[in-house]
C-alpha cells in the first residue's frame, strides 16, 4: 500500500481576512472565515471535533460552516488501484487520477460551506500531515479540476496553513514513498509559495523540531522517529551528525516548510504543559473497515499536537 503519509486564525477582534489578488472576484476583507480541514492518512473527522471546537472558540467571528472533509477510512483503499500500474513502478503516479476521491471530499465540504455562507464567506484550508500538500496540489492546479467549487475556492481561498506536512520528495531520498506525487507538487510552480501567493493565497508552514531521531537509544520514541526520518531525508548520515535530524516524530523538521514567500513556523513545546509538540493526536485504525467513520485511537491527554491548546496559539493568526 502506498504510505502517502510519508510513513504512515489573526486574533479574530483582527481577523487575518487578507484580500485575494485576483481583481476579479472582489474578494473583500469585511467576509468572515470559513475552514476547511483536510485530514491525515487513515484519520476521520471525528478525530478533529475537539481541534475544531478549539478554533471556534478562540475565533468567536469563524464561520459555523467550518468543518472537516469527510473521509472516512475505506476512501483510501481507493489509492490501491493505482498499484498494478506502470505509473506506480516508475514513481510517476499523476494527482488528478491518483488523489481524485480526496479533491472529491475536499469540495464537498466546500460546496457545503458555500451552500451555508452563500458568496460572502473567505476560507482558510488546514492541511494536517499529507493533507497539508494535497490541499496544496488543489490549488495550485494538480487535480485538473474545471468544477464550479473550484474556480469559486480559487477565489474566495485567502490562506492555506500546513501542520507538519511534508513539502518535500528529495530525489536522493532513499525512497520515494508517494511514488511521484509529492515530488510533482514540488516541481510545479502554480503549487509553490509564490504561485499560490499570485492566487491571494498565504501559505503559513508549522513544523515541530521536538523530536530528535537517534540511533543509538533505548527510547522508543526516538527509534521511531528515526525510522522515520531516515527514508525521507536528502542524506540518510546526517541523523549521525552532531545536529542529527529533528522533526515531529514522523516528519522531518526540513521536508515541513515551504520556499518564501510562505510562512515558517516552528514549534517545539506547548506553552501551557511544557510537554514536546508531535506529528498527531491519535493512532490511526485502517483496520476498522466495519466501522469507517469511527474515531481513531485517542493518545494520552498530555501527548500535544499541533492542535492541541498551547501549541495552536502559536500560529492560529495565520488563519
Amino acid at each position: 500500500f502506498i504510505h502517502l503519509d510519508l510513513i504512515q486564525l489573526g486574533n479574530i477582534g483582527t481577523f487575518n481576512t487578507n484580500t485575494n489578488t485576483n481583481t476579479s472576484t472582489g474578494t473583500n476583507t469585511s467576509r468572515r472565515t470559513a475552514v476547511l480541514i483536510c485530514p491525515a492518512q487513515f484519520c476521520v473527522p471525528a478525530d478533529y471535533d475537539t481541534f475544531l471546537s478549539a478554533l471556534k472558540e478562540k475565533l468567536p467571528n469563524l464561520s459555523p460552516s467550518s468543518r472537516v472533509a469527510e473521509l472516512p477510512r475505506t476512501e483510501w483503499i481507493k489509492v490501491a488501484r493505482q498499484l498494478p500500474t506502470a505509473e506506480f513502478f516508475s514513481a510517476n503516479l499523476n494527482n488528478a487520477k491518483t488523489l481524485q476521491w480526496y479533491f472529491d471530499a475536499m469540495e464537498q465540504g466546500l460546496a457545503d460551506i458555500y451552500a451555508e455562507e452563500g458568496e460572502d464567506v473567505n476560507v482558510c484550508i488546514i492541511g494536517h500531515s499529507i493533507g497539508g500538500w494535497v490541499a496544496r496540489s488543489y490549488l495550485g492546479g494538480l487535480g485538473q479540476r474545471s468544477t464550479a467549487v473550484y474556480k469559486s475556492t480559487i477565489d474566495r481561498c485567502t490562506s492555506l496553513v500546513t501542520l507538519g506536512s511534508p513539502h518535500k520528495a528529495p530525489s536522493t531520498a532513499l525512497v520515494d514513498q508517494t511514488r511521484g506525487l509529492l515530488r510533482a507538487v514540488e516541481e510545479s510552480e502554480e503549487c509553490s509559495s509564490e504561485g499560490l501567493a499570485a492566487k491571494g493565497i498565504s501559505v503559513t508552514c508549522v513544523g515541530s523540531t521536538a523530536v530528535k531521531g537517534n540511533i543509538f537509544t533505548t527510547n522508543v520514541e526516538e527509534i521511531v522517529a528515526t525510522t522515520s526520518y531516515i527514508p525521507l531525508v536528502d542524506d540518510w548520515k546526517d541523523i549521525l551528525s552532531s545536529t542529527g535530524i529533528n522533526g515531529d516524530g514522523i516528519i522531518p523538521r526540513d521536508l515541513a516548510f515551504m520556499e518564501a514567500p510562505s510562512k515558517r513556523i516552528e514549534v517545539s513545546t506547548c506553552s501551557i504543559t511544557g510537554n514536546n509538540v508531535r506529528h498527531a493526536h491519535v493512532l490511526p485504525t485502517p483496520y476498522n473497515l466495519w466501522d469507517p467513520a469511527a474515531p481513531s485511537i485517542p493518545l494520552p491527554e498530555d501527548f500535544c499536537w499541533y492542535g492541541s491548546p498551547g501549541v495552536l496559539d502559536q500560529w492560529i493568526e495565520n488563519i
